[in-house]
């Protein structure tokens, strides 16, 4: 019976000794898995803020020389203005006419217009631009806020003057109201990546492209 008993008893203290080893070792277990849950989670959390973040510098980047706006594309324009202070504006391309077209266009808006040059064309820009508030009413929109560059990186900088054009751009604009029209650039035919800037060297800086592909 002792040796009976020795057996049962070391037989018992084997199972408690294996059961208490896993115990221990789903303990261990639970613990890594949680560990890994808790790291996974971390990763997953660094992973969208890095998702955030590229998303951030992405839409950043929206409207910029190395990144233009296209046809179509709407944006919303919040800056501080030294003349009509806070301002935010709507601004969209519509529609881009060059060549024989946008020549024939400004031709039959005043035939006094001058023609362009021998390699030189007119581009015609419609714009949509809505005025969301405007702190010192109201806002002047014009043409001398529009510059066109070239694909090389030069402004043009030659004066010109449209008249008559229909829709014209040109307008001032109070909280609420909005405008569509045609402005203006004269640009060299082989130009084949032009830019218009809106209000060029300011923090209200918008790019655009001229001849879409």
């Amino acid at each position: 019976m002792k040796k009976t008993a020795f057996i049962v008893s070391a037989v018992t203290a084997a199972m408690l000794i294996t059961g208490c080893g896993e115990e221990a070792a789903i303990e261990k277990v639970e613990e890594s898995t949680e560990t890994s849950a808790e790291a996974t989670s971390v990763e997953g959390s660094e992973t969208e803020d890095v998702e955030v973040e590229e998303e951030t510098a992405e839409a950043s980047e929206v409207g910029t020389r190395s990144a233009p706006l296209q046809i179509g594309e709407r944006v919303t324009l919040d800056y501080n203005d030294l003349f009509y202070g806070d301002v935010s504006l709507e601004i969209e391309l519509l529609e881009v006419i060059s060549g024989d077209e946008a020549a024939e266009l400004v031709s039959q808006g005043n035939p006094f217009n001058d023609e362009p040059g021998e390699n030189q064309e007119y581009v015609l820009a419609k714009f949509n631009v809505k005025a969301n508030q405007v702190e010192e009413e109201p806002f002047d929109l014009n043409h001398a806020q529009f510059d066109a560059v070239s694909e090389s990186g030069n402004t043009y900088d030659e004066f010109i003057s449209v008249s008559g054009l229909e829709p014209d751009l040109g307008n001032e604009l109070y909280t609420g109201a909005e405008r569509t029209g045609y402005t203006y650039f004269l640009v060299d035919k082989d130009d084949q990546k032009p830019l218009a800037a809106f209000k060029r060297r300011t923090e209200a800086e918008l790019w655009f492209e001229l001849k879409p592909e």
